[in-house]
């Protein structure tokens, strides 16, 4: 007679065990991806940053001075500039001809609330509660640290 051939087969047993596996192995994975994604917009911001800072000096070196920011800031001596505006350094564009903006550029419109957009504040000296010395302030804001990060550039003067 014939003889009985025994089929193997996965078991559900082990078919849920792989697919609890994978399932682990994914979720891993996309929350690593986001952090490298977080720290490589990081990493974007302070190039970025460093390309405007020496581009604002080329223009103090033919200026005489950097502008004064008037955008935002209510009853205060100045404002802020954010690339999230459409005039955002639009000053710079002989300088600089594509202007760096944040990689997110969330649409704030004041740097203190935390949101991703890159800053620039030139206030003249002793204006208001600011230092004697002109000064421009340019940042943003850190999505790994979350926190605002600025450099304090000396100038000659705010026009």
């Amino acid at each position: 007679m014939w003889a009985k051939q025994k089929q193997s087969a996965f078991t559900i047993v082990e078919l849920l065990v792989v697919i609890v596996v994978i399932a682990v192995l994914a979720a891993i994975t996309i929350t690593a991806y986001t952090g490298i994604q977080k720290r490589a917009r990081d990493s974007v911001r302070v190039q970025d940053i460093s390309n405007i800072k020496k581009s604002l000096l080329l223009y103090q070196s033919y200026n005489g001075g950097v502008p004064a920011t008037t955008t935002f800031g209510g009853n205060g001596p100045g404002g802020w500039n954010l690339s999230s505006s459409g005039t955002w350094l639009s000053f710079l564009s002989p300088i600089l001809p594509k202007i760096p903006v944040d990689p997110v550029n969330s649409g704030i419109t004041d740097p203190s609330a935390g949101g991703l957009a890159y800053y620039y504040y030139c206030y003249n000296t002793g204006s208001g509660p600011m230092p004697a010395t002109p000064n421009v302030s340019l940042g943003y804001h850190s999505e790994v640290s979350n926190q605002n990060i600025a450099i304090g550039i000396p100038v000659e003067r705010c026009l």
